[in-house]
């Protein structure tokens, strides 16, 4: 694919009116510092155009495009200042990042003969652009909800006259779901104030976006999505995009190579979400949902069918999964939930709001007499104690009343009349 098949006078003429609409869109989320942090590498026109492999662009130009994007979303949060080949003036790195990511989207699709789509990629590049306002939100608030871990009060803080003893007693987390619900900083803040930590607040969200990865492979992942999708962006009906092939699975192969989370790029994730320790492994699938407000540390939210329909997991807002669980088939976890370590949820499973399940607990549903075994349910506030396995094998759904509360290593089966019984 030469230059001026990819770059040619028709490309310049229908980029100049979306990028004009674009960088309109674009320049009031931008503060003056943001502006003066904002660095964009430049790739030459060559280079993109250049076909590797089967027709698919090279995986040094994505890593380029994705640490841009992550620029526009937080400047200065990736690339080096003072390098010669960076755009700074926002004009500039809009244009230049919009010809990388129509260059890739071009690419994916002459990778598959596609070149029906290729009017369409310009377009599909700019929809991506046109939704970096509400990217960058997303990023702010994943940003944010990493101030869960304790860690944020590390040593540097510490040394600085914050004792063990004085934090040891406070609640950081409710106060900073307060502000994700409210979606104002203020309540964290304001809670500072009053213990005389206002300066706090800063430090440990640049501490988050120098160090902590969950943030940008949620990040990437975003933009995965993003390339998944058909529906205009928002507030803009007349841009026209469609779905992407390749690109958005590369995406997800370099977040899995960098921070081994793997995320599949049409699973549905909220923001505000605090992704603690990736680097062990997190895996989501195509038809998962997940909500807004959750910490998730290694864990694998997976599939047991390979039926084309929703085989994975649907997790509601504020849920809390603990390391090495597995959540497997289309378990549906409600609002407020939390499930511990080394726990195996798996089949038909219905967890309902402000569930407590503990550590290295079996829940699932078991074909056995039954082929279509009922589902398990489990209602409002149930406190279920560790290592307890509950199995239903019986075609009648079980269900656990809501504010039950199951003893640590309980078993329980199905009574034939869809009543927990306890098997001794």
């Amino acid at each position: 694919m030469s230059e001026t098949t990819l770059f040619d006078a028709s490309y310049e003429q229908r980029k100049k009116p979306l990028l004009t609409q674009t960088l309109e869109r674009l320049r009031p989320i931008y503060s003056r510092s943001e502006l003066d942090a904002l660095r964009i590498d430049s790739t030459s026109r060559e280079g993109l155009s250049q076909r590797s492999g089967r027709g698919f662009v090279n995986r040094d130009i994505l890593e380029t495009v994705l640490g841009n994007l992550l620029e526009c979303v937080a400047p200065g949060s990736h690339n080096a200042p003072h390098l010669f080949n960076q755009k700074r003036e926002l004009s500039e790195a809009i244009e230049e990042v919009a010809d990388q990511l129509y260059a890739m989207v071009a690419q994916s699709f002459l990778a598959v003969t596609d070149e029906k789509n290729l009017e369409a990629a310009l377009e599909t590049a700019f929809s991506l652009l046109w939704e970096l306002p509400r990217l960058k939100s997303r990023a702010l608030w994943n940003r944010f909800a990493s101030l869960k871990d304790p860690a944020v009060w590390d040593a540097y803080l510490l040394h600085n006259g914050i004792s063990h003893e004085k934090l040891a007693v406070l609640d950081f987390r409710s106060q900073i779901d307060n502000a994700i619900k409210e979606r104002s900083f203020d309540p964290y803040q304001d809670f500072l104030g009053t213990l005389n930590l206002a300066s706090v607040f800063e430090y440990q969200l640049q501490l988050v976006v120098s160090t902590y990865p969950g943030w940008r492979v949620l990040f990437y992942h975003d933009v995965a999505y993003a390339l998944t999708r058909s529906e205009p962006p928002e507030e803009n009906p007349n841009l026209h995009r469609v779905p992407v092939p390749l690109l958005p699975r590369a995406i997800a192969e370099l977040g899995g190579r960098y921070y081994q989370a793997d995320l599949h790029p049409e699973t549905d994730i909220g923001d505000a979400n605090f992704l603690e320790h990736p680097h062990r492994g997190v895996t989501t699938g195509q038809t998962g949902i997940i909500g807004s407000g959750c910490v998730l540390y290694p864990c694998t939210l997976g599939g047991l069918s390979v039926k084309v329909k929703q085989r994975h997991p649907v997790i509601g807002d504020f849920v809390e999964i603990g390391t090495d669980t597995s959540l497997l088939g289309p378990v549906q976890i409600a609002d407020h939930t939390t499930i511990g370590t080394n726990t195996e949820i798996y089949g038909f499973v219905e967890i309902d709001q402000g569930c407590r399940i503990g550590s290295s607990v079996v829940i699932g549903t078991i074909r056995g007499a039954a082929e279509n075994p009922g589902k398990i349910m489990i209602g409002d506030e149930v406190r279920i104690g560790d290592g307890t396995v509950i199995e239903n094998t019986s075609e009648m759904d079980l269900i656990i009343p809501t504010r039950a509360q199951i003893p640590a290593r309980s078993h329980v089966a199905n009574d034939g009349f869809g009543f927990p019984r306890y098997v001794t």
